[in-house]
């Protein structure tokens, strides 16, 4: 069997929002380094990602769309037509090469998809994982959904392709896509719409027509921790995973569930998080892992650093290398001091899942076959 591929460039750092925008690229480059001094890279075939093409990205956009943004690339002011594509202002400021930025994340994650399709157990795209564009408009800081390409790509080849995001925002672009689709199951598991951008991602959202019941959401309260997570997890979502039968799998790798991250409501640990990463390896089907949200400079490196090992099958010691640059912000990779939660938080976000894993299993299992 081939190895697997970690894609990764230096000019991804490209993408960048401005110093105030709260995504911030370096979290590519120490994820990118914290490997490195680990000699975890020596295990993987490690690729410089071509940029897509705009030919690759109208089957996810609007050739409109797709346009506007090839015609800011040089960072002018934003003009009427360009706010109505959601550019130029909030989440998505221009920025000088947002075209070509957009472009190298997008295409790697393209290759990522094309390196599965062409035999690769597992193809990673840290820079990836923008779910949250849509097919004429960008949104939350994402301008192209690379998930989207990507999917697209597996179908060249495979039957029925499996979406799994465990981002703390729902992925509602990609949801948006393939919501009439039976061939793409799109999962995500996400702090509830009523407290968190992006206002959606609840059980009703079935899908529609030929794609109805192929749209699966579970929806958490603020201040969910590890065990009801895990547990809304396995006892909702992985039971239609597995019961769909996936060929392929995306899984975006969004790590803000994380009860450090500052633009969200979830008390995951690293290693709780980390549990529905070793659900989807052992479905035993090639695997497309893309990156995603991630908000806190101290999280997002070992979070990814993690879901490597795992993918990858590199062993990893708990304690970083003290080679590595930020070694003193990042000593180790799990979390060894829990947060502490108020016990009716605590109540509250159990029974919200309770009636969330209800909700999925009553309107969803029989569609696959599952007893609720």
């Amino acid at each position: 069997m081939s190895k697997g591929v970690f894609y990764y460039s230096d000019a991804f750092q490209s993408y960048d929002m401005g110093p105030q925008h709260p995504l911030k690229p370096i979290r590519l480059r120490r994820t990118w380094e914290l490997l490195r001094e680990y000699g975890a890279l020596e295990a993987v075939r490690v690729e410089e990602p071509s940029p897509c093409t705009t030919a690759d990205l109208i089957p996810a956009h609007s050739p409109e769309f797709v346009e506007a943004v090839r015609a800011v690339n040089e960072g002018p002011s934003p003009s009427g037509r360009h706010v109505r594509f959601g550019l130029g202002f909030g989440d998505n400021p221009l920025f000088p090469g947002i075209w070509d930025a957009s472009c190298l994340y997008t295409g790697a994650s393209l290759d990522a998809a094309q390196a599965v399709v062409d035999g690769a157990p597992v193809a990673m795209n840290i820079s990836g994982g923008l779910h949250h564009a849509h097919y004429d408009r960008a949104a939350g800081f994402c301008v192209f959904n690379d998930c989207v390409v990507a999917i697209h790509r597996l179908r060249s080849r495979f039957q029925r392709v499996a979406y799994v995001d465990i981002d703390v925002h729902h992925g509602d672009g990609v949801q948006e896509a393939f919501y009439s689709d039976p061939t793409v199951l799109t999962l995500s598991i996400h702090e509830t719409g009523q407290t968190l951008y992006p206002g959606t991602g609840f059980v009703g959202e079935l899908g529609v027509r030929e794609g109805h019941g192929y749209s699966v959401n579970v929806p958490l309260w603020p201040y969910t921790n590890d065990a009801i997570w895990v547990g809304a997890w396995r006892r909702a979502a992985l039971p239609i995973l597995q019961a769909f039968r996936p060929q392929a799998v995306v899984v975006q790798l969004g790590a803000d569930p994380h009860f450090l991250d500052p633009l969200a409501h979830l008390f995951l640990t690293a290693q709780g998080w980390l549990e529905a990463v070793v659900d989807v390896h052992a479905l035993g089907v090639p695997v497309v892992a893309l990156g995603g949200g991630g908000y806190c400079p101290t999280t997002v490196p070992r979070m990814w650093a993690l879901a490597f090992s795992e993918l990858f099958g590199v062993d990893l010691p708990d304690a970083t290398p003290p080679t590595f640059s930020y070694h003193d912000h990042i000593p180790v990779l799990r979390d060894h001091e829990l947060p502490e939660l108020e016990p009716h938080d605590l109540e509250r976000a159990a029974h919200y899942a309770e009636r969330t894993v209800r909700e999925v299993r009553e309107h969803l299992f029989p569609l696959h076959g599952l007893d609720a």
